[in-house]
């Protein structure tokens, strides 16, 4: 930064002024972190929610879900990691009214990601039984894990779309569709279907609630994103022709 300013680059300034914070960029930071924020706060809700649900069947049912939910972190990781990876290059094009190529990125972005869901989804449901076998020993316990790392294999594919959609509004600073994504994924659907399912089919039904919660977010999550992007093409369109 000195050697570019000393060069004269007007962009770049080491003037204490240039430091101090100012209304606008305060309440974009906060409209952007306090949605990262409650992702891991209501995460740890719904989370509470679900263990209490699964303490109903056992200490056994908790050990072989919390090896399963470890295992399923795995896809999951990796797909956020993809999703923030591209936010950047999405608001650099954003900013530079590169709508195009905006769209591009987020799409492609959700195939690799739900290519990469599916190669999980693929080997959970092969070798589930031998994953859960390299943390456990009894044989019931690495049959139950690896039932249930199979069933939560199946929202792996989904999360290419959820993350990268959650990613797009968080990159536009359209934090309020972002806070609903949220929202809606850990409390408004989640915490209902985990008490119906397990009315229904008891354990099996409380583990399949993530699945069955997830397909349906992804499937809002495109309708989201549709919206917005069209609606973007049309303001495009309009202040072209003004």
């Amino acid at each position: 930064m000195i050697r570019a300013e000393r060069k004269g680059n007007q962009l770049v300034s080491l003037s204490i002024k240039q430091f101090a914070p100012y209304k606008k960029l305060v309440y974009g930071v906060a409209g952007i972190g306090i949605p990262g924020a409650l992702i891991t706060v209501l995460l740890s809700v719904s989370n509470i929610v679900l263990n209490n649900f699964i303490g109903i069947y056992g200490s056994d049912a908790v050990a072989s879900y919390g090896i399963a939910y470890k295992v399923d972190m795995v896809p999951i990781m990796l797909s956020v990691g993809l999703s923030q990876g591209v936010a950047p290059l999405i608001g650099y094009y954003y900013g530079a009214g590169k709508n195009d190529r905006m769209s591009q990125a987020v799409k492609t972005s959700a195939i690799y990601g739900i290519l990469l869901g599916a190669i999980f989804l693929a080997a959970f449901c092969l070798f589930g039984t031998k994953l859960a076998g390299v943390f456990l020993h009894d044989e019931s316990l690495i049959h139950q894990a690896g039932y249930f790392i199979g069933i939560l294999g199946l929202s792996a594919p989904m999360l290419g779309v959820i993350n990268m959609v959650t990613s797009y509004f968080q990159a536009l600073g359209a934090a309020v569709k972002s806070l609903i994504i949220t929202i809606m994924r850990n409390v408004i659907l989640f915490i209902p279907a985990v008490i119906i399912l397990n009315s229904l089919w008891q354990l099996g039904g409380v583990i399949a609630a993530q699945p069955i919660v997830e397909t349906a977010l992804a499937f809002l999550c495109i309708v989201m994103y549709a919206k917005d992007s069209s609606a973007k093409k049309r303001d495009c369109e309009m202040s072209s022709k003004s």
